[in-house]
């Protein structure tokens, strides 16, 4: 069985590095799932994502589950479980309904054909006419209100086949096949046309080729390759462009990313997920891309379903972008552990605030002591305006005085130490030039936030 000797895909040769490709856009960890599991649905309505079915990992069953994520608070909320609880289903939206299509409860399972539905107004579901062809490992997409069901692999054969479902008359009906049998493949659609990429045959074939199916026509074309074949991707289109999420090309997994613009005709490399992850779904909303769920390796009995969720931005900055209240914030370099900075921004007068926690330039001696703390450990301040992306700051040092007492009283000098820029690249990241003029010292440290609770209100206050 083709696809079952898939399952048993052995690794052949070593996965990219996580440094290997272009840092166009931003991956940011948002809240995790409640519920841990892989070879989950998504969907995307009203703004809020709905995150069904799946599983735990290794030999469980598929769950019923069906949680739905807010971006506006960055929370989860248990919704109403699915009537069938399955895995690897696939799902379309169509007139403000999730429509989850096909999969199988287990590993040994029979493929499902059953079709239910989803409406988030009044957090019910529905059943509808079941898929002429049961299957799981398959994609969807909805053009015009129908939805597109491709290939997949009912356990033994792979599927070329496309069948489209029209939730208004609920019946069924056949369509043009792809050239190509592909299971775990991706599917997404763009100006009308549906884009299917990536998948594998068995285990001695995985795809790099895309097909464009015209729903007008009934028929398909090749489009390029994308750089690397692989399969037990997602995909998904924002702003136009096409992005196929990770998978594999072995039994582990990839962070890799890429992006098609279909006017060029070309794709290009962008910034990798922070996540390796194979059997896992994207979504789109509030003009981002978000992975959900999925495991860290695809076959054996290791795999285990991730809570994490994350999401991307396609730009750094924007035409919009600025520094605002939600950058109030701890941020620290990781490659200098122990060692961060404090940031507080005041809107109302236009000025940033940072404590930055140090060390001397040489360690001293073992035999110094201190009252508190370490010898050695300082903090600096620094202080001054902010315009768009970027705060100009000066750095200041305070010293005497004795701890917890009036007097004596600390002296800051009001010329400062030197001087301190930082221009944020987004609301996540940014960098830190630094001059101590009174140590002839300069530098730059890439900075991030410690925890990424204030993101949201960040993005939140940059939106027009």
């Amino acid at each position: 069985m083709k696809y079952r000797s898939l399952i048993m895909l052995m690794a052949v040769g070593m996965l990219l590095s996580p440094g290997a490709w272009a840092q166009e856009g931003t991956w940011l960890p948002v809240e995790p799932m409640p519920t841990a599991r892989e070879s989950v649905a998504a969907c995307t309505v009203d703004e809020k994502i709905y995150a069904i079915g799946g599983f735990p990992g290794r030999s469980a069953r598929g769950i019923k589950t069906n949680e739905r994520y807010d971006l506006a608070t960055n929370s989860w909320t248990q919704m109403t479980s699915m009537p069938t609880g399955r895995r690897m289903p696939v799902t379309g939206v169509v007139d403000g309904k999730c429509y989850v299509i096909g999969g199988r409860i287990d590993d040994g399972g029979t493929p499902l054909d059953n079709v239910e539905a989803y409406d988030p107004k009044t957090d019910s579901w529905t059943t509808h006419a079941p898929m002429p062809t049961a299957r799981f490992a398959h994609a969807a997409a909805v053009v015009d209100g129908i939805i597109y069901v491709i290939g997949g692999t009912d356990g033994g054969r792979v599927f070329r086949l496309v069948e489209a479902y029209n939730p208004a008359t609920g019946s069924w009906t056949t369509r043009a096949p792809m050239s190509t049998d592909r299971a775990l493949h991706g599917a997404t659609v763009a100006n009308g046309k549906i884009y299917v990429m990536g998948g594998a045959f068995d285990m001695f074939t995985t795809y790099a080729s895309m097909e464009i199916y015209d729903p007008v026509s009934n028929s398909w074309s090749a489009g390029p390759d994308m750089p690397l074949g692989k399969f037990s991707l997602s995909a998904a289109t924002l702003d136009n462009r096409i992005y196929a999420i990770g998978g594999t090309y072995s039994l582990g997994s990839l962070d890799h990313v890429v992006a098609f613009d279909p006017g060029s005709r070309t794709w290009a490399e962008v910034a990798p997920m922070n996540t390796r992850r194979v059997r896992f779904a994207s979504a789109v909303a509030g003009d981002q891309i978000y992975a959900i769920g999925g495991s860290a390796v695809f076959g054996g009995q290791n795999h285990v379903g991730m809570q994490l969720v994350e999401r991307y931005n396609p730009a750094s900055t924007s035409d919009n972008f600025g520094i605002n209240a939600g950058m109030s914030d701890a941020w620290f370099n990781p490659l200098t552990n122990g060692q961060g900075f404090l940031i507080s921004v005041f809107p109302q007068i236009g000025q940033m605030f940072v404590a930055w926690f140090t060390y001397d330039i040489e360690r001293p001696a073992d035999d110094i002591e201190a009252v508190i703390g370490e010898p050695g450990h300082r903090w600096l301040t620094a202080q001054g305006p902010y315009e768009g992306d970027t705060a100009e700051l000066t750095i200041y040092q305070s010293v005497g005085g004795v701890f917890d007492a009036v007097t004596p009283a600390p002296v800051t000098d009001p010329a400062g130490e030197g001087t301190m820029t930082i221009e944020f690249a987004d609301c996540d990241t940014a960098l830190l030039s630094y001059e101590l003029t009174s140590l002839g010292l300069t530098g730059e440290i890439p900075i991030q936030r410690i925890v990424k609770d204030n993101v949201q209100l960040c993005e939140t206050l940059i939106s027009p």
